[in-house]
């Protein structure tokens, strides 16, 4: 089922959110068209970009589109060329490959008087070509971000960034130094251990670290739930969400104590390596990388907190406690620097200042309403997350979507970038929204006017796992709230047993049977 739309839409970007971005525009009826300089799609996960041993720190459940589950065939934890070959099957099933302009980088975006010119080169050269909405999908891993050495030109050895030590054969009889501690790092240095001469990990502080299995079951249905998504304070409390982070704060604290000793006893974490802040402190750089801790513990990964301060020869640096290491290939698994080069003056002032994107849901930027930004509100549940993101912007782009004035927008903006920079203060860009991710769809499906809740009861609502499935129909959805609007259809609205249903329920059921026991008793 489509519905009609309009507009021609360029799209940046073919990785997780350009690939759904793409079918949501379609399916709403928009004529689209998606660039990546890269020759493959898939972004992050191409093959070009993947380092060895990769894996996905999502069970394959919950790292999906809604309507496209990985095949059975798949790990649990899927690697990089199982996703590869999930997102080529997505885009073949639903004949996204006629939309792909792949091998063809965006060079300038600038705003016309109907819409946008978009200067593109490719295999047919330069060309300029309009648009009426562009959508930005090329991801925030955009510049790999490597620190400079003092004295660095004295090393003979290999720098390298995490995404550039791609071959096994890199690490093969080398002594290795990685630096860093998020989920590539600790991947980084597992796969050294098994296949360099020695290999040391270099990190100023470590970070929260999950299993991929507690008590037989994927480790992220502990947190992508309503129940424990709870426990994380988010901008804008509900009523037991107030309760657990006013008055019941004690139960919230004994909640992170707990999983923080699960994560320690169960990756049985090196002393040097367990998180010093409570829990949810730097929750914004976990991952899932139990394989390290395996490996550092048989004593194939030496550890060394602290940074290297300098170069001292040839194959040699210095740490700033003062140690010597030998090295052969650095790998820095530092994070990215993002960018927009394509983005003409006025657009990238508008969308970024110091450093931190302006964006209204983490789509919009206020003064300019036929520009979108999909992937930039990314989330422990990527996929999903873009899918809905990419609704949200659908529906604004065909006018049927109700927002606040551009000064109102920006002041939200303000807000929410105040609580990010207090919750998750490592990621001061302001594009990310971590583990609140059923509290970021929440609000865009609240902007769309359809059902928050999307189970039949509060059992299943907040205690089962965050699944991409409860939106599968939103197109259907979104069509026929739209013929509802306008008198063509009339909506049912579902059923859902509240727990104050089911309470009020116990209770008439408790009247009922002391009442019965009281006539039984008089008969008597």
């Amino acid at each position: 089922m489509t519905s009609a739309g309009g507009g021609r839409v360029g799209i940046i970007g073919a990785g997780i959110a350009g690939l759904v971005t793409a079918k949501v525009l379609r399916d709403d009826g928009f004529d689209v068209v998606v660039f990546d300089k890269e020759t493959a799609a898939g972004g992050v996960w191409i093959e070009s970009r993947t380092y060895p041993g990769l894996r996905t720190n999502n069970s394959r459940a919950t790292y999906a589109y809604s309507d496209h589950p990985y095949p059975e065939s798949a790990d649990v934890f899927p690697t990089a060329g199982q996703v590869r070959a999930y997102l080529a099957s997505y885009v073949d099933r639903f004949g996204l490959n006629r939309y792909l302009r792949l091998g063809t980088e965006v060079i300038r975006v600038s705003e016309a008087r109907k819409g946008f010119e978009v200067e593109v080169v490719g295999p047919d050269g330069v060309e300029m070509l309009p648009f009426d909405f562009v959508v930005v999908c090329a991801g925030t891993f955009s510049e790999p971000n490597i620190p400079d050495i003092r004295d660095g030109n004295l090393f003979r050895g290999v720098i390298a960034h995490s995404s550039q030590a791609l071959k096994p054969a890199a690490f093969a009889g080398r002594r290795v130094v990685v630096v860093g501690a998020g989920k590539s790092a600790l991947d980084c240095a597992t796969w050294a251990a098994g296949q360099a001469r020695d290999c040391t990990l270099v990190f100023r502080k470590p970070y929260p670290m999950l299993p991929r299995f507690v008590g037989g079951q994927p480790s992220d249905q502990l947190y992508l739930n309503r129940f424990s998504e709870a426990f994380f304070r988010y901008h804008r409390l509900n009523r037991v969400e107030r309760l657990l982070h006013g008055p019941g704060r004690r139960l919230t604290e004994l909640y992170w104590w707990y999983l923080k000793l699960l994560m320690r006893l169960s990756l049985r974490m090196p002393r040097i390596m367990v998180p010093e802040p409570p829990l949810p402190g730097g929750i914004e750089n976990s991952g899932v990388c139990e394989e390290f801790y395996r490996e550092a513990g048989r004593g194939r990964i030496r550890l060394r907190r602290g940074h290297i301060a300098r170069c001292t020869g040839a194959a040699e640096l210095t740490l700033d406690s003062g140690e010597r290491l030998a090295a052969d290939l650095v790998v820095f698994a530092t994070g990215w620097r993002q960018s927009l080069p394509f983005l003409d003056r006025e657009l990238r002032t508008d969308v970024v200042a110091d450093s931190r994107f302006l964006l209204y849901r983490h789509i919009l930027p206020p003064e300019h309403p036929r520009l979108g930004f999909i992937g930039y509100g990314a989330s422990t549940a990527c996929q999903l997350s873009a899918e809905v993101s990419a609704h949200w912007l659908s529906q604004h782009f065909l006018g049927e979507l109700e927002l606040p004035p551009a000064a109102e927008m920006h002041r939200e903006i303000d807000r929410v970038a105040a609580w990010l920079a207090e919750v998750m203060p490592a990621r001061p860009e302001g594009y990310y929204v971590g583990p609140y991710v059923s509290h970021h769809i929440d609000d865009l499906m609240g902007d769309m006017r359809l059902p928050v809740r999307r189970t039949d009861n509060f059992v299943s609502e907040y205690f089962d796992t965050f699944l991409p499935g409860r939106y599968a129909d939103l197109t259907e959805e979104r069509l026929r709230a739209r013929e509802a609007r306008r008198g063509k259809l009339r909506l049912r609205r579902p059923r859902y047993v509240s727990a104050g249903h089911s309470l009020g329920g116990v209770a008439a059921l408790t009247v009922v049977y002391a009442g019965l026991r009281r006539l039984r008793g008089g008969s008597a």
